[in-house]
């Protein structure tokens, strides 16, 4: 128990270790094979030598993946966009709304991923501006930053958006702009949950549907598309709102 405290494993030894047990999914196999690659030979790398021609020393570094995933590079990115959006933060509750597709979609989505990545953002950023800009609710347009993640917990393919937005927004008027509050009520909750996903679904769908008819987007072979849109709208859609959260909070690395 000592000796694995005091030489920790790296993740580079774990993937190595663990490959038959790793999905077979290629973008998890190529993930993983950046994340094994990472500052190794196999990757390229620079050679420095000393200039002095009695010395001739010679230090060879590694090209990292540059892998969001990867702890050794990746990750100081990651830092670096949390602080960033950190110095963005107003002192106001925010919400976490996630915005997910049903998995009878996954198929259509795989093969179309430039176009309906696009559309999940559009619709999931159209449906919070249009309750924003509801005045029972908000009736000004808040800050939202929105990230797509494209699998679940378990690595399968499962598409969707995380979005935080503010509990208020900016509404400009004659005499300039204003901060407005949002809708405050006993559950805390930003927007009514059934109704954004109705709102949400419709403009997926209606939109998933004109690319359909003007050919942008290929169906799977052997799918009826009419009657997968009628599935759709026959199916409920999650939109899950978290409980919102003072901006001190939400900047807290450790939450």
């Amino acid at each position: 128990m000592v000796a694995a405290i005091n030489n920790p494993a790296t993740v580079q030894q774990i993937l190595k270790a663990c490959t038959d047990s790793i999905s077979k999914h290629p973008q998890v196999q190529k993930v993983t094979r950046q994340l094994i690659h990472c500052r190794t030979a196999a990757n390229g790398y620079h050679l420095y030598k000393c200039a002095d021609a009695n010395c001739n020393h010679k230090v060879y570094r590694y090209h990292s993946c540059h892998n969001r995933h990867c702890p050794c590079c990746g990750a100081l990115k990651k830092e670096a966009w949390i602080e960033a959006r950190k110095l963005e933060l107003v002192p106001v509750k925010y919400y976490h709304v996630v915005f997910t597709l049903p998995h009878q979609l996954n198929s259509i989505v795989l093969g179309n991923r430039a176009l309906l990545y696009k559309l999940l953002f559009d619709a999931s950023a159209q449906t919070i501006l249009q309750f924003a800009a509801d005045k029972q609710y908000m009736g000004a347009k808040p800050g939202v930053v929105s990230v797509l993640h494209t699998w679940g917990q378990q690595l399968s393919f499962h598409p969707h958006i995380h979005a935080i937005v503010s509990g208020g927004g900016m509404l400009k008027q004659q005499g300039g702009t204003q901060w407005v509050e949002g809708m405050q009520n006993e559950w805390c909750f930003l927007f009514p949950v059934k109704a954004m996903s109705l709102v949400y679904r419709a403009k997926f769908l209606q939109a998933l549907q004109a690319m359909l008819a003007a050919g942008k987007v290929k169906p799977p072979p052997n799918t009826n598309t009419q009657t997968l849109i009628n599935q759709m709208y026959q199916t409920n859609w999650v939109v899950p709102i978290a409980i919102g959260m003072p901006s001190n909070l939400l900047a807290d690395p450790n939450r």
